[in-house]
């Protein structure tokens, strides 16, 4: 991305759910639920599902385990973890809360042209108290059931996105069409009553991408469809009328059984990458850090007219960040005055020039530079 004075804001964290979202009519996609539901319910529905989920560990992003060591998701969320393993880095995904290194990406080259967002994560070693989902591989899909999970932005067709608690939810849907490589379904008004209206009506959230649609036959879970992208209509993101467009997996059945066993190799279609063999566990380790130095970060720092906001939460023990029209971010401290993104350990904050208390600078390190902000 090219530097400029004008463009720190996007530089400072907005690309943390920006750049791994497929975008359509310049929106992006979002975990938004009905409004006339108790929200407990949508994450008692996640539950039934948990044990097929891979967390994709960029910050957002999901995945859907399919197979002892493999993982699928879309392309344009892969292709992040692709740009780690050619910048020397390894990637760790997130599976029962355990983090499982990936060595192996799989994806379509031309995922960006809306042909085939979809690929595949090879896992080092086995996650261990998982669930596979098998492949939907009939063409039947038009008005099947179909049941979304992730920890994307919550929100309701009412209001929207409504920030992030980092909660896994569930949500259902009818699927509408099923054309070429894609499944797509609408956000239905409780108050529509068309037959695709359904009890846990929803669509996936900022940070679901890679998501599974899944169908549930004779208590089997299949896999359908990927979120890949919304297309809102001309409207606000999240609100009833937006339409869900999902890769249907139903169309890439033999390039995926391909793949997995290696019969693929000569596809001019498929981008392979693998970690360089001096790849380095870029995970740094959490240290300790007291309620009372904490407590000397906390301000409002500003760069460029533009405010960050430091404060503490869970009776001050956990530090976050937040800016104007994002969702705050809790930081992790790895070193002396230094903090991780929690939800991506690609940025690190340090706090600098301590006096009378509290300290008056703050830097963000990220992939494409370093800024400073002053306290206020």
């Amino acid at each position: 991305m090219k530097k400029t004075n004008t463009m720190v804001l996007l530089l400072i964290l907005s690309l943390l759910l920006v750049s791994f979202s497929y975008k359509n009519n310049a929106k992006n996609d979002e975990m938004i639920t009905r409004h006339d539901k108790d929200d407990a319910e949508f994450i008692k529905l996640a539950e039934k599902f948990e044990k097929y989920i891979c967390h994709i560990n960029l910050p957002d992003c999901e995945g859907t385990i399919i197979a002892d060591q493999w993982a699928i998701s879309a392309a344009h969320c892969v292709e992040v973890i692709a740009s780690k393993f050619n910048r020397g880095r390894k990637h760790f995904v997130i599976i029962n809360d355990e983090e499982i290194e990936v060595d192996k990406v799989i994806m379509y080259k031309k995922w960006d042209e809306k042909q085939a967002d979809i690929a595949l994560l090879h896992l080092k070693t086995k996650p261990l108290g998982t669930l596979q989902a098998k492949l939907y591989a009939d063409e039947d899909e038009v008005d099947k059931l179909i049941y979304m999970l992730g920890r994307g932005n919550k929100g309701n067709g009412l209001i929207g996105i409504n920030g992030n608690d980092g909660k896994q939810r569930g949500a259902t849907n009818r699927i509408e069409t099923a054309t070429g490589n894609w499944l797509t379904w609408t956000f239905d008004h409780p108050d529509t009553k068309t037959k695709y209206l359904t009890e846990y009506e929803g669509i996936s959230g900022p940070g679901d991408s890679g998501g599974p649609a899944f169908i549930v036959k004779d208590d089997v879970v299949y896999l359908a469809g990927i979120s890949s992208w919304q297309d809102t209509k001309g409207g606000d993101e999240g609100l009833y009328g937006v339409v869900e467009n999902y890769t249907r997996v139903s169309q890439f059945i033999k390039w995926i059984n391909d793949e997995m066993t290696g019969n693929n190799t000569a596809s001019k279609e498929t981008l392979r990458v693998v970690p360089k063999p001096d790849a380095i566990d870029y995970r740094p380790k959490i240290i300790y850090v007291d309620q009372s130095t904490l407590k000397q970060y906390v301000g409002e720092y500003e760069i460029q007219g533009t405010t960050i906001k430091i404060y503490t939460q869970e009776n001050g023990t956990k530090l976050y960040f937040s800016v104007t029209g994002q969702p705050p971010y809790e930081l992790i401290p790895t070193g002396e005055h230094e903090f991780h993104l929690k939800q991506s350990l690609e940025y690190k904050i340090e706090f600098n020039d301590p006096e009378n208390g509290v300290f008056k600078k703050l830097t963000v390190t990220q992939p494409d530079g370093t800024y400073t902000a002053v306290r206020k």
